[in-house]
């Protein structure tokens, strides 16, 4: 079985013996040696490149603390042989808290330590009842127990076994060092008292003893200190405590003040508006008397002035008026019927705009319903053709009215014409004036002439006969209603007759 563990300590005559103190000529199992641990036979391996080291001989089971045994039995043999031990410092420490959980603590150093004290005698492996110490040293009258901790530490238990006999004790803490030292390096970390550390001495007791009054002196200053701290902090809490409850007093009062100023303004401000209402309301009822008075006084000057201009009116005028001009109407009514319509444009923008229009709208030729002779058709003064061709092609058949499809009504038409520039003649245009003056004064209700006025044609009149028109010849559907409210919608060409 091949073993690879490296021990560095070998026991030969019952002897710790390092790999190091070997010869070439005691190299491999000449060495003698056997496993401080196991007992079984080492082989000293004694190479030219790696570190020399101890392995169990080869058909021979390792075990694995070879190493660490051996490293104790060497610190144990370096003491016994050399009659010396590490003193660790020795100091009384005493802790305690004070009242805020704070720690404070006593201490005084009772031996400073020294690396290597002469022993008088060591004794390895010596027992005492129920404790089996690495060894016991006698220092004069004064036997300290040595405990050498490589893997192996002292635990609760011991420890209180060993506080119960009051013994002394130090551990010396080896746990850390490298497993390869040379016996050199190894009595460099024996003999060095920062290693080692007291487990028990009755001195730490008794000097805590003489600490205690110190500390608790400590404690009460402390205390002392905190009490009053407690008190001053307390008082400054009471102090701030009743300057706030001044402040809040103060800035309630203040408070209160500014509000009671606050609502007499608002009572003030609440009159002032109230004052000024009534004057405003005083000021209006005031116009308003005036206004009326001012109307009724209008309406008297009106209604003297009516009254004036009634009295001034030759009635007898008026009828010979109403009759020349209903007459006239009649002979221009008669005219028109025997007259030829006329292919000429009169008004100017007619004539500019026509032509240019039926080329738009792809007319072939001048629809029917335009050349149709109505019974109004002198309305205007002008060739029938003419207007009827301004209302067709400037209301009804345009692009917009074709695609919106919405419904047209004939005072679109008659507003047209107007802005077109087409007017009723002269002699309709007086009549409409003389029964609007007939009207305004009351006068002529039941003449004759005034009544045969009447009777005379408006502009929607001949406007409605060319829709009409329109409708018979399948270009336009009508809506029947009343004469203010016809409307209509037109057709494409396609359907026309």
């Amino acid at each position: 079985m091949k073993n690879s563990a490296k021990i560095p300590y070998g026991i030969r005559n019952n002897r710790l013996v390092h790999i190091s103190q070997l010869t070439r000529a005691e190299r491999g199992g000449r060495c003698g040696c056997v496993c401080p641990e196991c007992r079984t036979p080492l082989e000293a391996r004694m190479g030219d490149i790696v570190r020399h080291y101890f392995a169990h001989a080869r058909g021979t089971r390792p075990c694995a603390g070879g190493t660490e045994t051996g490293i104790h039995l060497a610190a144990k043999q370096l003491i016994a042989d050399r009659k010396e031990i590490p003193i660790p410092l020795l100091q009384a420490v005493l802790e305690a808290k004070d009242s805020l959980g704070y720690k404070h603590t006593e201490s005084k150093v009772i031996f400073p330590g020294h690396d290597r004290q002469p022993v008088d005698d060591t004794k390895l492996e010596f027992s005492l009842g129920d404790i089996r110490p690495d060894l016991i040293v006698s220092l004069g009258q004064i036997e300290i127990l040595v405990e050498v901790a490589v893997t192996h530490f002292i635990d609760a238990e011991k420890q209180q076994r060993l506080e119960s006999r009051g013994q002394r004790c130090i551990e010396i803490d080896l746990g850390d060092i490298p497993r390869n030292l040379t016996p050199v390096e190894l009595e460099e970390h024996v003999f060095n008292y920062q290693r080692a550390y007291w487990i028990v001495n009755p001195k730490i007791e008794a000097e805590q003893e003489k600490l205690r009054p110190r500390l608790q002196q400590q404690i009460e200053k402390a205390n002392k200190r905190i009490a009053q701290a407690n008190i001053a902090r307390e008082q400054e809490e009471q102090r701030q405590r009743e300057q706030h409850a001044r402040m809040e007093a103060y800035f309630k009062a203040q408070e209160q003040k500014h509000a009671e100023l606050k609502r007499q303004r608002e009572e003030e401000q609440r009159r002032a508006r109230e004052k000024a209402t009534e004057q405003a309301e005083i000021r209006r009822r005031e116009a308003e008397v005036a206004r009326q008075l001012e109307a009724k006084a209008e309406r008297h000057r009106q209604q003297k002035t009516w009254e004036q201009e009634r009295q001034q009116l030759d009635l007898h005028e008026m009828r010979h008026l109403a009759m020349e001009l209903f007459a006239s109407c009649q002979r221009i009514h008669a005219r028109s019927g025997k007259v030829a319509t006329s292919t000429r444009f009169c008004l100017p923008m007619a004539r500019h705009n026509l032509e240019r229009d039926i080329h738009k709208m792809d007319l072939e030729a001048i629809p029917t319903a335009v050349e149709t002779r109505t019974e109004y058709d002198w309305m205007f003064g002008v060739p029938s053709r003419e207007w009827k061709l301004v209302a067709l092609l400037g209301v009804v058949y345009t692009r917009e009215s074709i695609q919106s499809r919405y419904w047209i009504s004939i005072q679109a038409i008659e507003r047209y014409l107007g802005e077109f520039g087409y007017q009723p003649i002269v002699a309709l245009q007086r009549a409409e004036q003389l029964l609007n003056t007939a009207r305004y004064y009351h006068i002529l209700a039941e003449d004759p002439a005034l009544m045969a006025l009447e009777l005379l044609p408006r502009p929607l009149d001949a406007i409605a006969e060319f829709v009409g028109e329109l409708d018979n010849f399948n270009m336009i559907h009508l809506l029947a209603a009343k004469l203010d409210e016809l409307a209509f919608i037109p057709k494409p060409a396609n359907s026309w007759r």
